[in-house]
């Protein structure tokens, strides 16, 4: 099934505007995923993580349903990815100040790619089955077929 390509123009206007929400979402989630997290003994529920992929999640799924081509997805998923990916980068310390390397920091570096991928190559609607066209016997034919209006 070919998705309805949309006008150039509106392309132009879209996937820069769509890569942009996407560096601003993945940079809310670097910096929110480790809340409520003690960054001294690593305890506490990772409230922040899962808020923070189910921002990415929804964020994702709402551009796949609002327009009729993945490429918005495609380039917010793009933009996530280089966010997290800039601000896991190593620092003067030699290590990120942003993303930690703890459980919750792993799974933040990785889990936006794969959500991104899913929800991007998820296709768009399920096919619907049609029922085989009847054949043999229970053929019709329009000129065999009696009309029962007619007054005898």
């Amino acid at each position: 099934m070919q998705e309805a390509a949309p006008p150039r123009r509106d392309l132009a206007i879209g996937l820069p505007a769509s890569l942009l929400a996407g560096l601003v979402v993945g940079t809310i989630g670097t910096f929110k995923h480790q809340v409520g997290i003690s960054a001294a003994t690593g305890a506490g529920l990772p409230v922040g993580l899962v808020l923070a992929l189910t921002m990415v999640l929804l964020f994702l799924v709402a551009l796949r349903v609002a327009f009729p081509t993945r490429w918005y997805a495609v380039a917010a998923a793009v933009g996530i990815v280089a966010s997290v990916a800039l601000l896991s980068l190593p620092g003067l310390s030699g290590g990120s100040t942003v993303i930690l390397r703890n459980v919750p920091g792993i799974a933040w570096t990785i889990a936006p790619a794969v959500l991104g991928a899913a929800v991007v190559g998820w296709p768009r609607r399920a096919r619907k089955r049609t029922a085989p066209e009847p054949g043999g016997i229970l053929e019709t034919d329009q000129r065999d077929r009696v009309d029962d209006t007619k007054d005898h």
